[in-house]
């Protein structure tokens, strides 16, 4: 790699990079409809062959109709071979069949004389390789594309090297190019194409960009900035593959005066949200900050806060409101952020509570792509509505609704004036946000205080009153000893004269030195007499002296030191009170907080969303006052006449600030922004140019970044000055359009690596658009990194949607345990387990279309709902499209139950009142109480889709509040891989017997059914035992039962015991496989008792002869017998209740025909494969 990652030229290669790699996703396209062809060029299919164009062909010369005469070669994207779906009865076989296919895609140099040089590796294009998100129509896997390609390494060349090729005459390369082509062609599966397509007469060919669609402004941004030479420091920084440097994350308190507005009264933010808020206040211009959410982490309140902060600080400096734009991938992710604007911000019941301009109805303004104007004007404030709310007659009446509704909020009937009012707003914004401040500075006083005040002890009230009583205790003592010494000093002073003058004499010195022992003793305190014989010294005088210096010096210590508690205390108690004072003079109704977080999330469900509101009132005024400003009013009344607004800069740029104070932020696809962010500039001859409003966004916040291509975020980047991307890297991934091979060459072509070994690292740094994504990116460039354990960024972690055994089972998948489960509320319908599943024997069929399908789960979701939907409904109080999703891994199985679904006249649709039905894009952002999960493999056919992704089940799981339901064959779901997300998902689905779901369809399996068009249907004990009876008595050579519970008390009781007997005298060989936990664990745990009873049954039974063979998690309860019986239900074979309540709650069909042999060898194989060889 590069070592001046932030050098210019660098960043330009990636912009190039970038740009191309959109263009060739773009016009790459092997799906193509009626339209596509309409933009290609048709050259006869002799033209592959001969390698070129004729040279006075009229497609060469439109190739070089607008280029420069230098111009040598021109690229092309040529489609040799293309393919017409068949309509049968007027509809294709497969709805995920598009209207024509080009397997081979090769991007050619072509010469002004016609002839083509490979420009690059011949390709399957990207949108027939899998995987695909949708699990489309494909051809060829990716991997196999790759692998043939590093092997056969076709040669192409470089512009200047293709003009060396072309001296040649020869042209064995282009046979060489052919024959590689028609090699990777012959790997892919063409049996859809044979039988559902048919080959058309001639191929197609396009020059380079001339056919872009959604990606075309982002392209033309590209192509831009590839011109400009102005600064751009966010581009920079997001080209910038180095991680950048950490610096630590500012604390909630660093961070409190800049949080300044707050969307509702009912909930504050969150910790984690609180410090994300924090650190995107605190950005600098060419900062880029990742805000990682996985789901159900408070993303939109957090997007709320910070875009309310923004107009609220902007508002009190009374400066222009900044420019904030959200965006995203496509128009779910926006609509997702616009309802959030529409619905996000409370409307309360005072004056001040809603809009004073009544056509607002939201705090969001919409700009789509030009041609979906129309349409989203219906539902959104899109530029329509900014321009007819412009319109003099509108601005004179939204300014006497304005002041209506001011006169009521301020209750002050002489507010006539637009400029009075948006005084009074600024004052009362200016007053609480002063509130704001006085409150957090009693609060530091109040913390010192009382943190100064309990630093003391852990009760410093006892602890004060034990320092008094040792105190009292050193008076004590001291007015002991000073009495001692009075009494020493009296005695000596009453001693006779002689026995000092004569003391010298022995006699005379041992009488007076009894005397004073003897007065010692008899009138010295133990006290007293204890510090003598501690000094060592021969006067008590001095010794008792001696120690009432140094007691007075520790009493005076003690004093100071109780003279401090004192102080601390009264300091405390005044701060506390003070404290009391200021929040009780906000008049919050608000408890007192106990906590600095209690305090900051009261300030934001009161003074902080006061401000929200002050301020929304605040930049009404502004408008009206620029919009009846004179210039702008005339130029208003001009544009009211026109219709057409003005295009250059000086009317640009203020119109956007205009639209802010309105609405804080506008929303916009990444496809559709960088049209919209552009002016006009007049070069005469009535020609104007397009400029780009580079760096004019002061915020740009990229929502579900992890969905987002680092190309398509790109350009975007360079009209902003800082950015906030928010998304899960381990959610939906972006959609990729080049191959990796292809996307190699592309890397090394612009020089962003200098060799193959340097692809990881460019991998992991979130640039590469395989593998790559914005979110990717903006943690590489994020200056913090919030928890040391994830990804860098902040992190928001407080979860609040889903139940906790549902989203434990994310944080186990794919967040290491960071997730906090938060949810206060019980499930709304506790009859359905957390995780719940309904076994299906079904099949698993790979159709023509590539996607997969499973019948029978679809027509059992299909029949689940309309047998629980009345339930449903009783229990959430809601129609069913607003309580269940369903979701599949796989596009044609979503299809094929919305089919089932309509069938038994439930709606389903992109409609409000339908419910909505898709693979995980589908329920993308979105919440249901209840998930329905069919995941379609079954143990005829299982694969590896479920497990190469973390993010299929990470999305679909956490779409579901309170419930999650999979529909599948448990077999397979059971026994996936240690490790694997499946082997997750089993071990929550299996963790209590009560998650399975006891229904059962009512239709046969469709497969079956052709083979059988009339299977019994057994009903009760008795039916099944009599049948199992007749296949005992027919069969010829082998019957097999599978049964996951097992007795021999049941079997013996019932006759079956005999009748195995009977059938192995005739030479039939009797099969039982059951399960090892069923029958011998008792609820999670291992049971001695059962575990004794099972093997004494099984002994039992291979006694009499029975081969019993026990399997790892079978859930399926089978009979098969010889190849012509087969009997699949939920009836236990080996140990079902035949009297009671259960008696006649099982349901089976029996099937009897001879070309049952593939299904029966299937189920076999499969058991046979998980049978336990302890």
């Amino acid at each position: 790699m590069s070592t001046q990652q932030d050098s210019p030229s660098v960043t330009q290669n990636w912009l190039t990079y970038w740009r191309n790699s959109l263009a060739d996703a773009e016009s790459g396209k092997g799906a193509l409809n009626a339209d596509d062809l309409k933009t290609l060029s048709v050259v006869g299919l002799e033209t592959f062959k001969a390698g070129g164009l004729p040279t006075h062909s009229t497609q060469l010369a439109e190739l070089f109709e607008d280029e420069e005469a230098d111009t040598q070669l021109v690229q092309v994207l040529y489609r040799p071979m293309m393919h017409k779906v068949r309509l049968q009865h007027g509809k294709k076989k497969s709805a995920l069949y598009p209207d024509y296919v080009a397997p081979l895609l090769c991007r050619l140099w072509v010469s002004r004389s016609g002839r083509f040089v490979p420009a690059a590796y011949p390709v399957i294009p990207r949108d027939l390789l899998s995987p695909l998100p949708e699990d489309s129509f494909t051809l060829l896997a990716v991997a196999d594309q790759d692998t043939f390609l590093t092997k056969r390494e076709p040669k192409y060349w470089s512009y200047d090297e293709a003009l060396t090729v072309l001296e040649d005459e020869d042209s064995e390369f282009w046979e060489d190019y052919c024959a590689v082509a028609r090699e990777l062609v012959a790997l892919c599966d063409r049996s859809a194409l044979k039988e559902d397509f048919e080959a058309q007469e001639s191929g197609y060919l396009i020059k380079v960009d001339a056919q872009l669609g959604a990606s075309v402004h982002i392209v033309g941004l590209y192509d831009w900035l590839s011109q400009t030479k102005d600064a751009l420091p966010l581009l920079t920084q997001y080209a910038h593959t180095t991680p950048a440097p950490r610096l630590p994350c500012v604390t909630s308190e660093q961070s409190f005066e800049r949080r300044l507005g707050h969307g509702s009264t009912q909930y504050p933010l969150a910790p984690a949200q609180r410090d994300a808020l924090g650190q995107a206040m605190t950005m600098n211009e060419g900062e880029i900050l990742a805000v990682n959410g996985p789901p159900g982490t408070g993303k939109t309140t957090f997007v709320l806060s910070l875009v309310a902060s923004y107009w609220v600080e902007a508002a009190l400096a009374e400066s222009e409101p900044p420019l904030i734009v959200a965006a995203s991938t496509n128009n779910q992710a926006v609509t997702n952020v616009l309802e959030a604007f529409e619905k996000g911000f409370e409307v309360t019941d005072d004056p001040f509570g809603s809009r004073w301009l009544s056509k607002l109805t939201s705090y969001g303004g919409y700009f789509p792509a030009r041609s979906r104007e129309s349409e989203a004007a219906k539902q959104y404030q899109t530029a329509s509505f900014y321009k007819e709310i412009e319109h003099p007659e509108a601005i004179k009446q939204a300014e006497a609704d304005f002041l209506a509704n001011a006169r009521l909020a301020f209750t002050d009937d002489s507010l006539m004036s637009v400029p009075k009012v948006r005084e009074c707003l600024h004052d009362a914004l200016l007053t609480t946000q002063q509130s704001i401040n006085q409150t957090l500075a009693a609060w530091q006083t109040y913390s010192h205080a009382e943190d100064a005040w309990f630093a003391v002890a852990d009760d410093p009230e006892v602890w004060l009153s034990q320092q008094l009583t040792e105190l009292e205790a050193l008076h004590a003592q001291e007015s002991v000893i000073k009495q001692d010494l009075k009494q020493w000093r009296q005695f000596c002073a009453d001693e006779s004269w002689w026995l000092s003058l004569f003391g010298f004499l022995p006699a005379v010195s041992r009488k007076r030195q009894l005397r004073r022992e003897l007065f010692i003793e008899a009138h010295i305190s133990d006290k007293g007499r204890d510090i003598f014989r501690a000094s060592g010294r021969d006067s008590i005088e001095q010794a008792l002296k001696q120690w009432l210096g140094s007691h007075e010096q520790t009493r005076h210590a003690h004093e100071d030191d109780i003279a401090r508690l004192h102080e601390l205390k009264a300091q405390y108690e005044t701060a506390k009170e003070a404290f009391a004072t200021n929040w009780s003079d906000l008049n919050t109704e608000q408890l007192i907080p106990c906590s600095f977080d209690e305090l900051d999330g009261a300030l934001d469900i009161t003074l902080r969303f006061k401000l929200f509101q002050l301020t929304t009132h605040y930049w009404e005024a502004r408008w009206l006052e620029d919009c009846t400003e004179t210039a702008l009013h005339k130029s208003l009344q001009q544009q009211a006449k026109t219709g057409k607004e003005k295009t250059g800069l000086k009317a640009v740029r203020p119109r956007w600030r205009r639209r802010m104070k309105l609405t804080p932020c506008v929303v916009s696809t990444l496809y559709a922004l960088p049209s919209h962010m552009t002016y006009q500039v007049f070069e005469g001859d009535n020609n104007f140019r397009t400029e780009y409003l580079a760096q004019e966004i002061d915020l740009l916040i990229i929502d579900e970044a992890g969905q987002v291509a680092p190309e398509v975020a790109g350009a975007s980047i360079s009209l902003a000055k800082r950015a906030v991307m928010i998304g899960d890297v381990s959610q939906i991934k972006p959609v990729v359009g080049v191959a990796p091979s292809v996307n190699l060459g592309n890397l090394l072509t612009n020089q962003l690596i200098a060799s193959n070994e340097d692809y990881e690292a460019v991998i992991n740094s979130g640039h590469s658009v395989v593998g790559g994504s914005a979110m990717h990116v903006a943690q590489t460039a994020s200056r913090y990194h919030y928890l040391p354990k994830a990804e860098p960024g902040m992190y928001l972690r407080e979860h609040r949607r889903c139940l906790e055994p549902i989203i434990s089972f994310c944080n186990d998948l794919c967040y290491q345990g960071l997730l906090q489960p938060l949810r206060s509320t019980q499930a709304v319908d506790s009859s359905i387990p957390p995780f719940a599943y309904v076994h299906v024997d079904g099949r698993s069929e790979r159709p023509p279309s590539g996607s997969r399908i499973n019948e029978l789960e679809a027509i059992t979701i299909a029949e689940w709902l309309l047998n629980e939907r009345e339930r449903l409904e009783s229990a959430h109080n809601l129609p069913l499209a607003k309580i269940v999703g369903i979701v599949s891994p796989f596009k044609a199985q979503a299809e094929l139950i919305k089919t089932k679904c309509q069938e038994l006249g439930i709606e389903v649709g992109n409609q409000t009142d339908q419910i909505t039905v898709g693979t995980v894009h589908a329920l993308q952002g979105a919440e249901r109480p209840v998930v329905l999960f069919s995941t379609v493999y079954s143990r005829h056919s299982d694969g590896p889709f479920l497990d190469q992704d973390l993010s299929i089940l990470n999305v679909a799981v956490s779409r579901a509040k309170d419930s999650f339901i999979v529909f599948g064959d448990m077999e397979v779901i059971t026994n996936a891989a240690i490790g694997t997300p499946r082997a997750l998902l089993a071990n929550y689905l299996l963790k209590d017997d009560a998650n399975q779901l006891m229904f059962r369809v009512t239709q046969a399996r469709p497969d079956l059914l052709k083979l059988c068009p009339h299977p019994k249907t057994l009903n009760n004990s008795e039916e099944h035992d009599q049948w199992l009876k007749d296949v005992l008595q027919h069969a010829k050579k082998q019957v097999v039962i599978v049964s996951p519970w097992l007795s021999y008390t049941k079997l013996k009781e019932h006759g079956f015991i005999e009748a195995f007997s009977v059938a192995m005298q005739r030479g039939v060989e009797v099969i039982l496989y059951t399960d090892h936990r069923f029958n011998t664990y008792l609820d999670k745990d291992e049971n001695a008792k059962k575990a004794r009873q099972f093997d004494q049954d099984c002994h039992e039974l291979r006694h009499q002869g029975v081969i019993v063979k026990v399997v790892n998690k079978v859930h399926s309860k089978l009979v098969m017998g010889d190849e012509t019986f087969l009997c699949v239900g939920s009836y236990n074979w080996a140990s079902a209740s035949r009297d009671g309540d259960y008696k006649h709650m099982e349901t089976s069909l029996a099937y009897t025909n001879s070309h049952l042999k593939e299904e029966i060898s299937t189920q076999i194989e499969y058991l046979e494969n998980k049978v336990r060889q302890d």
